[in-house]
C-alpha cells in the first residue's frame, strides 16, 4: 500500500510539473475539477477566458459555468461535446464544454464559440425574417397586383378608344403606360410566386393525378407565346406507360410554367420541345436511380434552341438574391421563374437540372411516381 502510495504522489507530482506546463501551450482552456466541482488546476489561457483569479482559493466551477457541473456530467455521459454559458468578470458568452472523467477528477476542455453561436442566431434570425418577408408579401399578392391590373386594363381602353379619341401625344403616353404597367404586373407576378413558393405557409396538396395532362394545360396557357415568336413546338409523351404520379400538382404545374416560359423567352428562333419519359440507364447512374425502378420515376426533359449561357450565367441560375446583388437586375426575372421552379420541384418531392451548352439550354426534372 505504500509503494502505492507514492507512485501516486510521483504522478501528482510529474503532473504538476510537466503536465500543465505542456497545456499551457495550448489554445483551448483547460481545467481540472474534483469530484465536487472546485477548480484544482487550470492553464493560462482558462485563466484568460474565464477571468480566474490566481489568488482566490476554493473556487467552485459553478460560480463561473451557469450550471456547470451538470454540462460537465453532461458531456461525460453523452461522450460528446456541450454547448455552456460563461457569466465571468461581468460580461456573458458561450463555450462548448468538453469532459472525461478519471480518477475521481474531470478533466475539462473549453473553446470560445461566442462568435459562432452569434453568427448561427444571425443565420436563424435572417431565415425567421425571410420567411416572414415571404409571408408577408404572399398574403398581400392580391392587394399588389389590383391596382397594377386596374391601371392596365383603363389604359388599354383609352387606347382602344374607349373614353374617346386620343391626341397623339395622349395616345403615345397612355401606351407607355400601358406597356410599363403590364410590365410591372408580369415582375410582381414572379417575385409574389416566389415569395410564395419559398414561404413556410405554402401547403403542399398530394394527390394522385394524370402528369401529362397537367402540363398540356400549361403548354395552352403558353400558346400565344410560343406563336408569337413563330417557334417550332412537340411534346413527346409516347414512352411514358405511366402517366398517373402521387404529387403535389399545383407545385408540378407552377415549376413547369416557370421552365417553360422561360425557355420560350430565352428563344428568339428554331424550337422548345417537351419530352416525358422514364430515366434512362445513363440518367439512372446520373441521378443514382435504380435501374429496377426507372418506371417508379417520370423525367420532364425540356429542350430548346436559344443560345447556350456561360458559366457566370449558370453560377446564380436560380437565385434571384445573389443574381441581383453579384450581377445586378439583367438577368432577375429569369432567376425568379428558375428559382421558383427549383423550389417548387422540391415541394413535390422531385430534383431539377440544368444543363447549357452552345446548342442550347435542357432542363431536365424527375419527379417520383409513387407515394412515399
Amino acid at each position: 500500500m505504500q509503494i502505492m502510495n507514492l507512485e501516486k504522489i510521483a504522478k501528482d507530482f510529474w503532473w504538476n510539473l510537466t503536465a500543465f506546463n505542456t497545456l499551457n501551450d495550448l489554445p483551448d482552456s483547460v481545467i481540472l475539477l474534483n469530484s465536487d466541482g472546485e477548480i484544482k488546476q487550470y492553464n493560462h489561457k482558462a485563466a484568460e477566458v474565464l477571468g480566474i483569479n490566481h489568488d482566490e482559493q476554493n473556487i467552485k466551477f459553478d460560480e463561473i459555468i451557469k450550471d456547470g457541473m451538470a454540462v460537465v456530467k453532461k458531456s461525460v455521459e453523452d461522450n460528446k461535446p456541450i454547448f455552456a454559458t460563461v457569466s465571468a468578470s461581468g460580461n456573458e458568452f458561450y463555450v462548448e464544454i468538453n469532459a472525461i472523467h478519471k480518477f475521481n477528477n474531470y478533466l475539462i476542455s473549453i473553446r470560445d464559440v461566442t462568435t459562432l453561436t452569434k453568427e448561427l442566431d444571425n443565420d436563424d434570425r435572417t431565415r425567421r425574417f425571410n420567411n416572414e418577408k415571404n409571408a408577408m408579401l404572399a398574403l398581400l399578392e392580391d392587394d399588389i397586383k389590383a391596382p397594377l391590373t386596374s391601371i392596365s386594363g383603363f389604359s388599354r381602353g383609352l387606347i382602344d378608344g374607349l373614353g374617346g379619341e386620343l391626341t397623339e401625344k395622349q395616345a403615345k403616353y397612355v401606351k407607355i403606360i400601358n406597356s410599363n404597367s403590364e410590365e410591372l404586373y408580369n415582375f410582381m407576378d414572379k417575385l409574389l410566386q416566389f415569395s410564395k413558393a419559398e414561404s413556410s405557409i405554402y401547403e403542399s396538396d398530394f394527390h394522385t393525378f394524370d402528369i401529362a395532362d397537367a402540363l398540356k394545360a400549361v403548354i395552352t396557357d403558353c400558346e400565344n407565346a410560343i406563336q408569337a415568336k413563330k417557334l417550332e413546338f412537340d411534346m413527346d409523351v409516347d414512352s411514358l406507360t405511366r402517366r398517373n404520379i402521387y404529387s403535389d400538382a399545383t407545385a408540378v404545374k407552377d415549376a413547369f410554367r416557370n421552365i417553360l416560359e422561360t425557355a420560350v423567352n430565352m428563344t428568339e428562333k428554331g424550337y422548345v420541345s417537351v419530352k416525358l419519359t422514364h430515366p434512362d440507364e445513363d440518367t439512372c447512374a446520373k441521378y443514382k436511380i435504380s435501374q429496377e425502378r426507372s418506371e417508379a420515376y417520370v423525367q420532364i426533359v425540356v429542350n430548346n434552341s436559344s443560345p447556350g449561357l456561360s458559366d457566370d450565367e449558370m453560377k446564380y441560375l436560380c437565385e434571384p438574391y445573389a443574381q441581383l446583388q453579384e450581377k445586378g437586375k439583367k438577368n432577375l426575372l429569369r432567376a425568379l421563374q428558375l428559382g421558383t421552379a427549383s423550389i417548387m420541384v422540391k415541394r413535390a418531392g422531385g430534383f431539377i437540372d440544368i444543363y447549357s451548352d452552345p446548342n442550347g439550354v435542357k432542363y431536365t426534372v424527375i419527379l417520383p411516381i409513387e407515394k412515399r
